[in-house]
């Protein structure tokens, strides 16, 4: 009818007001955030400043002495920054590897459809970026479809785990206390077979690498950041270099798999979906998800469970495991 509302309508505009709430605690937490980093990298700055001004000045009086004008010192500091930061670099007279020799632009390509994008290295031409382009348009959608289908095998063994607990211990343990068991089940392993032992092992082949350093490259990795201020491999004396990059792509690419099977295990958990909060109203006794989809909510003295309800097919919905990443981030999965 017309002048007549659709029940979302309704909800987007009573989730409002948790909408707001929610910008303005985002904006508080960045600058907390950048209060922290201030306080914490500040100092390390001002000191390497002082050391890189003493240095330079240094250089300066000698190239001076030797006949260079103010000018051409300037135009070289400014060159061999510019090389380093292009991946360009000579150390005891030996050159470090290419960039764009095959292993390194095979990782290159993986960072690309991965959506990690480190940064350190980049097309300078006109053609490559163009190049970049064409082909992230093309690659991230298969990627993210490949890594979707890899997530649906991996739900298998995860669900089988889940109805196993329901089955030993559902007469000892509420639903939501036995999802967060799974929740906790999950993230070990992801913490152990993603984080710890690829750390112990970049720690091993890395010679500067200290253990921290290790996992703060796979969590930047893993989440998609990709800072891109440590990356393997990229030492002048690495041995299998190509080899090596392959290796280390393929982690990305299952690092991320598993990524996504611990983001569809905690959504499946109602209370910890922070995303309900924003655009879901708490009161009734249904909440409607979109495309005609609740979830029904049965109070009762051992706690509230969840089912799910659809208003056309009383089959049970399937199991989320689509995700979007976008420069870096990844969101809440589509409930069908």
């Amino acid at each position: 009818m017309v002048g007549q509302m659709h029940p979302s309508n309704f909800q987007i505009q009573e989730t409002n007001a948790r909408l707001a709430v929610g910008l303005v605690a985002m904006i508080f937490y960045l600058l907390i955030g950048a209060f922290v980093f201030v306080k914490i990298e500040q100092p390390r700055e001002e000191v390497e400043m002082d050391a890189y001004v003493e240095y330079r000045n240094e250089w300066i009086y000698r190239l001076k002495m030797a006949g260079f004008n103010e000018d051409q010192i300037d135009r070289l500091f400014a060159d061999i920054r510019d090389a380093a930061l292009n991946g360009i670099w000579i150390e005891k007279n030996v050159t470090n590897e290419p960039n764009w020799s095959y292993g390194q632009a095979f990782f290159f390509a993986g960072t690309l459809i991965s959506t990690v994008g480190y940064g350190h290295v980049s097309p300078r031409t006109h053609e490559g970026k163009m190049f970049t382009i064409i082909y992230c348009i093309i690659g991230i959608p298969l990627t993210l479809a490949l890594l979707s289908a890899l997530v649906v095998r991996l739900r298998q063994p995860s669900m089988w785990l889940r109805c196993q607990m329901n089955k030993k211990l559902g007469h000892l343990f509420h639903t939501t206390h036995l999802q967060l068991f799974h929740l906790l089940f999950v993230t070990v392993l992801l913490f152990v077979f993603a984080f710890l032992i690829p750390s112990l092992i970049f720690t091993s082949i890395e010679d500067d690498w200290e253990f921290l350093d290790a996992f703060y490259y796979c969590f930047v990795s893993l989440t998609t950041i990709g800072l891109g201020n440590q990356v393997p491999g990229d030492s002048p004396d690495q041995q299998f270099r190509a080899f090596y990059k392959l290796l280390t792509t393929m982690y990305l690419l299952f690092g991320l798999c598993g990524m996504m099977l611990f983001l569809a295990t905690l959504y499946d958990i109602p209370q910890l979906n922070l995303m309900r909060f924003f655009i879901m109203k708490d009161e009734g006794n249904a909440e409607l998800y979109g495309d005609g989809e609740k979830i029904q909510i049965n109070r009762t003295n051992g706690g509230p469970k969840y089912n799910r309800q659809l208003d056309d097919d009383d089959s049970p919905p399937a199991i989320p495991t689509n995700y979007m990443s976008t420069n870096g981030f990844y969101q809440q999965p589509m409930m069908r």
